[in-house]
């Protein structure tokens, strides 16, 4: 499934959120902005190098940009998390290869789930977002094993 692409306004983003125009975090969110799929870090590295910047500052950039919910982080283990532009008018899921790193983005959602989700809980009282992720072996990593 290909994402709709719609674009974002980056400029306008980063004033909204109170981050300065740096020339990392622009190229970010315009790579971001084109991904269809969620990114590693390494993708975003090689994509941004002409920005010159280093690994810690991508990262900084990343959280920073996860704590303003403009980008969310898809953790799929302990060691890979993968990033994209936080689109709620394209609300996406995504099943990964826990081999290769294939990512496929599905349109199932729990939407619904998250109202039951409330009535259970004694503390919440309402679901503000949600992530799911499902973590399996793609055909052509299956077919390698064989």
């Amino acid at each position: 499934m290909t994402r709709q692409m719609q674009m974002i306004d980056i400029e306008g983003t980063l004033e909204e959120h109170g981050f300065r125009k740096t020339p990392l975090r622009l190229l970010l969110l315009e790579v971001l902005a084109h991904a269809s799929i969620p990114l590693p870090v390494s993708v975003l590295q090689r994509k941004t190098k002409k920005a010159g910047a280093d690994t810690a500052t991508i990262y900084r950039a990343l959280h920073a940009f996860v704590e303003a919910d403009i980008v969310t982080a898809l953790t799929v283990d302990k060691t890979k998390v993968l990033y994209e532009l936080n689109r709620p008018e394209t609300h996406l899921h995504h099943i990964v290869c826990d081999s290769c790193n294939t990512v496929e983005s599905i349109s199932f959602c729990v939407r619904s789930i998250d109202q039951q989700v409330v009535k259970q809980s004694r503390q919440f009282k309402k679901v503000h977002s949600h992530q799911l992720a499902f973590i399996g072996t793609c055909r052509k990593c299956l077919r390698a094993v064989r």
